[in-house]
């Protein structure tokens, strides 16, 4: 952890040093879309709720698409402590989760692939094959956030479901010095750790100049609880799988810009940005194999079995995720034009160490029996026994036990998984609008170009199989895993019927790291052997882009036509491996469309709002998906690998809207929506068909094919409502409170090239979130209530084999009370409810995993000057 601790901080330094020293400096450039236009000074420190609300109502009702949009408070931070947080607000945005942290999200129900991420309205690409992460946007960095659900000309079409763009800090907007801080510390109920928050943002700025700095650190210490259940005939258990995580994690990030306009006629900004996101896991985990116990009987709600083999898994393993972006750009005005441009560097990174310790029983005489209880279908209850042998020789129930036998193991091996993946992009961005007249109706036109020229790949993955145990001996060298078993019992919520003591993973990752490079020195092992050759690739990627658009408005009309081309040229290389050798192979790729779009506004009355849009977008499969690697097993006939031939989603639609502004910042609202997508990406197992892998004399056309396929007939549908309002008509002592509230109701389904009509992952009937709030007399307090409906989580060949996560809420609650006008506490609680994640198999009859993660609290100060 330390060593991460220090390459954020080097960085971060580098950054800051980077961002003022500079000798030049651009501004950010203005999008009419998202950014706030200016609004009178408020009494932040007295209604940063309603004050909020304002700023985003004011962003939403300008904006000439339909957008979503959240307003930071007068400290330029949410509450919510990522961008993951602060989104699941919005209406018809589902958040997925990871051990009960907020990770990505899920715009109008659509997998989260559709939805692309910019910053200040440049596209970035998602660390993790294009998917962005919002766990790792802290805060302090961001200004605003809005939800593009139309896009416009001049946005890149790279989108189907929305496009998120986040703002960060305007220094120019600063009058002199000001500084904004936040400490935050707080216990988690599960496993008794801590979080912490440290926030600190500098700036200055006047007329001509501006400069700004911003660290951020939120790291935590979590306990989860989970439990995973396997099935066989009648859903009968055949496995019962029972971990706990201990995690320690962190968002850090720094920020820098500076920007200058010498006159009314040049703005210039130069800004970067790097967040990242650690996860330090340590996973103690065994499972109960019921489908080899030597005797006994098992039905679906109960059983009893004698000789039951034992497994664990041992493991102390990382994830790192980070994004670096910097934006050097300007605008200029020259006559009747305006003239933008931004040239932007991108690197992400993804990456993932996890080796897990395998441990297997080899003597039956340590093989566990046991009675379990399954009819709630919740957690099972395993009552824990011995196993003996009679004088027969016939295997019985020996004495019970509370306890499970963490050390009877004879066979210890190490399953080695590695993954890491890159990107790098640059993209050139020139824009050009004019005001101009249309007989007597006011228009703009507005075209431009843009060239992004990307870089994905990867060293490769891993998940080598090494016989530890053997090879140690074979050397002399000591190896006893039993020696990390520690007398520290699982700090857990879960009654699983017996009891177990943690291992000591990260003393048993430091002997195996030493064991590991004495068997690379001895010759019996070759760490580069571990990289599977047919995941290594490389990918470019060069899109170029034209869009011309132009707006006319006149009387209560608004209407925007336009259209943008793309043409991306692709290279894919990477290794096949036949299982004699691996042997590079390059494919090339293009590919152009047109994407239109219209977008009709009209103000029936001072307060009534109706919209009207019709839209396109595409989604490219990730970087892995479309790689030109595979890996090919004639003994099993079969084939597992990218798809270069995979095509691009497509998707056209319309959006119609209704906005009612029924007084100062406050609207309730109704959208409807419709999508029809072509080319569904979907992973499948099929048949071949083609000769794409024969060789040799081999004929492989009827080989079975795992690998990413497209499907036809996509359609996503919805319907939301949104209200805001503080509700000022309230008398005292009731004045203050008010309600954000939001419901979507979703539909969506593709077919698949075998005929079977299928959901879209991620998509739930029902998206619904909530917030009453009262702030007056200094107090600002929030109750947060999220639903969603059970969603598709993965596609089987068989329906009755998808995956789905079952209906999930949340409670959560924030308060803050100020001081002074500078000085402020607050108060979070999450998760008020102890809610589980619950996934299950084809019928909610069959769960298959359970997670548990507690209440986390947060208690701080913060200070604005």
């Amino acid at each position: 952890m330390l060593s991460t601790q220090r390459h954020f901080k080097q960085r971060a330094l580098a950054l800051v040093c980077a961002s003022l020293c500079s000798g030049g400096a651009l501004a950010q450039q203005n999008s009419e879309h998202i950014v706030a236009p200016v609004m009178e000074e408020l009494l932040v420190t007295a209604r940063p709720i309603a004050d909020s609300q304002a700023q985003s109502i004011a962003l939403q009702r300008d904006a000439v698409n339909v957008i979503s949009a959240i307003a930071a408070d007068d400290i330029g931070r949410f509450p919510d402590h990522t961008a993951a947080a602060a989104l699941a607000r919005l209406p018809a945005v589902a958040v997925q989760r990871d051990q009960g942290q907020p990770r990505y999200i899920q715009v109008r129900g659509a997998p989260a692939r559709w939805t692309t991420v910019s910053f200040d309205g440049i596209n970035v690409l998602g660390a993790e094959e294009r998917i962005f992460r919002f766990d790792s946007v802290p805060a302090a960095v961001m200004d605003s956030v809005a939800i593009s659900k139309t896009l416009t000309p001049e946005m890149s079409a790279e989108a189907l479901a929305g496009q998120v763009n986040i703002q960060t800090y305007s220094p120019l907007n600063s009058e002199g010095f000001s500084a904004d801080l936040d400490v935050g510390y707080g216990p988690m109920e599960l496993g008794d750790g801590n979080q912490e928050r440290y926030s600190g943002r500098l700036a200055w700025g006047n007329d001509t100049f501006g400069a700004v700095v911003a660290l951020s650190t939120y790291s935590m210490e979590q306990v989860t609880d989970n439990n995973e259940i396997a099935y066989g005939e009648g859903d009968t258990p055949s496995l019962f799988d029972f971990r706990s995580y201990q995690l320690e994690r962190e968002t850090n990030s720094a920020m820098g810009k500076l920007e200058f306009a010498p006159s009314a006629s040049h703005r210039f900004v130069l800004s970067s940005l790097y967040t990242e996101f650690l996860d330090h896991e340590l996973r103690n985990m065994y499972q109960l194999s019921l489908a080899d116990a030597i005797a006994g009987s098992a039905e679906p709600n109960s059983g009893e079995l004698i000789g039951v083999p034992v497994q664990g898994w041992l493991q102390d393993g990382d994830y790192e995720n980070s994004t670096f972006t910097n934006t050097l750009g300007g605008d200029h005005w020259a006559g009747e034009w305006e003239i933008g441009w931004r040239v932007n560097y991108t690197e992400t990174e993804s990456s993932f160490k996890l080796p897990i310790i395998l441990r297997n029983q080899v003597d039956p005489t340590e093989f566990v029996s046991l009675r379990y209880e399954h009819s709630n279908r919740g957690l099972p209850q395993v009552e824990l026994y011995g196993t003996t042998f009679n004088a027969q020789g016939v295997p019985i129930m020996g004495e019970a036990t509370e306890a499970l036998n963490q050390t009877g193991y004879g066979f210890d091996g190490l399953v080695n998984y590695l993954g890491d993946s890159q990107t790098e992009s640059m993209t050139y961005k020139l824009d050009f609008a004019r005001d101009w007249q249309m007989g007597s109706v006011d228009a703009q036109l507005k075209f431009g170009v843009q060239y992004d020229d990307r870089e994905a790949g990867s060293p490769g993955s891993s998940s080598a199989f090494v016989t530890v145990s053997p090879l140690a001996q074979a050397i002399g060298l000591e190896w006893n895993p039993n020696q990390y078993v520690t007398d520290d019992p699982w700090d857990t919520d879960f009654d699983r019927g017996f009891t177990a003591t943690y291992v000591d993973n990260e003393g048993l990752r430091d002997h195996l790291d030493t064991t590991l490079a004495a068997l690379t020195d001895a010759g019996l092992i070759n760490p580069d052997e571990f990289i599977s050759p047919e995941t290594q690739y490389t990918v470019t990627e060069e899109v170029t882009s034209l869009y011309a658009m132009n707006t006319w408005n006149w009387g209560a009309h608004q209407i925007l036509i336009g259209g943008r081309i793309e043409q991306v040229d692709i290279v894919s290389s990477g290794y096949l491996n036949d299982g004699e050798g691996s042997y590079p192979v390059t494919r090339r790729s293009d590919d152009t469309r047109f994407y239109p779009s219209v977008h009709w506004n009209f103000d029936i009355s001072e307060t009534l709002k109706y919209r009207l849009a019709l839209v396109t977008g595409s989604s490219r499969p990730t970087f892995s998906q479309m790689r030109a690697g595979a890996s090919i097993s004639d003994a099993g006939q079969s084939v597992s690998g990218g798809n270069p031939d995979v095509e691009t989603e497509f998707a056209k639609g319309l959006d119609t809207a209704l906005e009612w502004y029924f007084t100062d910042a406050a609207v309730a609202s109704v959208n409807a929506f419709y999508r029809d997508v072509d080319n569904v990406l979907f992973d499948s197992v099929a048949t071949i068909g083609d000769d794409r892998y024969n060789s040799d004399g081999i004929d492989r056309s009827a080989y079975e094919y795992e690998t990413t396929r497209n499907g036809d007939d996509g359609k996503l549908a919805g319907v939301e409502f949104s209200y805001q309002h503080q509700w000022d008509f309230l008398p005292e002592p009731w004045y203050g409170f008010g309600m954000q509230a939001n419901i979507a109701f979703l539909d969506g389904e593709f077919t698949t090239p075998d005929g079977r009509t299928t959901a879209f992952p991620g998509t739930s009937d029902k998206v619904i979130n909530t917030s009453v709030f009262y702030e007056n007399f200094g107090w600002s307090i929030r109750l947060n209530w999220q639903w969603r409906d059970a969603w598709l989580d993965d596609i089987s060949p068989d329906a009755d084999g998808d995956y789905y996560w079952q209906d999930t809420e949340r409670l959560d609650l924030s308060v803050r009370y100020q001081i002074t006008e500078a000085i402020g506490l607050y108060m979070d609680i999450n998760n008020l409810t102890d809610e589980l994640g619950i996934r299950y198999q084809g019928n909610e009859n069959r769960p298959v995993e359970i997670e548990g993660f507690g209440k986390r609290y947060l208690f701080g100060v913060r200070a604005s000057f």
